[in-house]
């Protein structure tokens, strides 16, 4: 009987203990429930700065590369070969039209002159001799006839000497800059090689090519924005002068061509020109660029609205200096945060502070 009754304690012993352990751990579970409700409710705000959308122009604009080149640019390339006698210009030099850059050993060429000129006064005189003989009828038609073939002839012989000897000296055919010049006096030129180049920079020319899709929007008279990397901060622009008639096969695009003053001679022939066609301006709303997060495909912002962090999303369009243009997901009512977002989460409470904001600018 004594062993029945310690049995019967045992099991009412350990139903107490499973008992207790059940209570205890609800009141465990009870207790945790409620601090994480305490806690949610005790969420602190974050601090934000906030901006709203601004209106703005915005140009529709295509870029491309392209190269600049002298309006005028020739190389000087002497008639015929001969002895250099004299080079009265440097390399780099401004010229004026007509101005000597290049004289030839001309003494047989004046020679030749001379001799001619000497034949054409002696002709001239039988010619005149035979026309007065003709006057009074004491001299034949033929005579006549033959002198005056004389006569012309010569003369075409003191023009093609005067030729000869003009061809020895090079001059400019323009205004303009020389390039280099490596040639001395006593070269010899065989006739056919260049001495130097000449460019004409009061004013250049850019060709670049765009895309066929751009075609119908290309006109003459737009302005064509231009940098250089000799110039970076500096930008030049020029007028649209010419459409291609055409579109290349090989590449679908087509040539434009624009020109630019150059009254200081600042662009020379040869340099790379990062080119901005404007095609149309229109009106948009812009935001400050720190404001734009950008995650894998997505594009968004946080607004606030009811003192909560809302994650809109967004597509961006042209950059405005240091605004982005937003073509979608944004009125111009929208409060915009501007700094702080990276501690924020859809539906975050937040604190609006203007002195946050103007820290998220700088």
């Amino acid at each position: 009987m004594s062993r029945f009754i310690k049995f019967a304690l045992g099991i009412c012993i350990l139903a107490v203990v499973v008992y207790a352990g059940m209570l205890g751990t609800r009141t465990l579970i009870s207790q945790g429930d409620n601090g994480a409700g305490q806690e949610e409710g005790e969420r602190q705000a974050t601090r934000v700065g906030i901006v709203s959308p601004e209106r703005v122009e915005v140009d529709d604009a295509v870029s491309a590369v392209g190269t600049l080149r002298p309006v005028r640019r020739i190389d000087i390339v002497p008639n015929v070969a001969g002895r250099v006698t004299e080079v009265p210009v440097a390399s780099g030099q401004e010229v004026a039209q007509g101005d000597l850059l290049l004289q030839l050993d001309d003494r047989a060429a004046r020679a030749a002159l001379a001799e001619a000129e000497a034949t054409l006064d002696e002709t001239r005189q039988e010619y005149d001799r035979y026309r007065q003989l003709q006057d009074s009828n004491a001299a034949a038609d033929a005579r006549l006839e033959q002198a005056r073939g004389d006569f012309r002839r010569a003369e075409a012989a003191v023009l093609m000497a005067e030729a000869d000897l003009d061809d020895l000296s090079i001059a400019a055919p323009f205004a303009g800059r020389l390039g280099v010049i490596d040639t001395e006096p006593g070269a010899f030129l065989s006739g056919n090689e260049a001495v130097a180049r000449l460019s004409d920079l009061s004013s250049v020319e850019v060709s670049v090519s765009l895309p066929e899709i751009y075609y119908e929007r290309v006109v003459i008279g737009q302005t064509l924005e231009v940098s250089t990397p000799a110039y970076p901060d500096q930008t030049f622009e020029g007028e649209v002068i010419l459409r291609a008639p055409e579109i290349d096969l090989d590449t679908r695009s087509f040539e434009i061509r624009a020109r630019i003053e150059n009254a200081d001679h600042k662009l020379v022939g040869g340099m790379f020109a990062n080119s901005r066609l404007v095609l149309d301006t229109y009106e948009s709303i812009a935001i400050p660029d720190d404001a734009i997060i950008s995650e894998g495909l997505a594009t968004y912002v946080y607004t606030v609205a009811e003192d909560a962090a809302k994650r809109t999303e967004i597509e961006v369009g042209a950059a405005v200096g240091d605004l982005t243009e937003v073509s979608d997901g944004l009125d111009t009512d929208a409060r915009v945060v501007v700094s702080g977002w990276d501690q924020l989460s859809d539906g975050d409470p937040v604190e609006i502070a203007e002195d946050v904001a103007q820290e998220g600018l700088e």
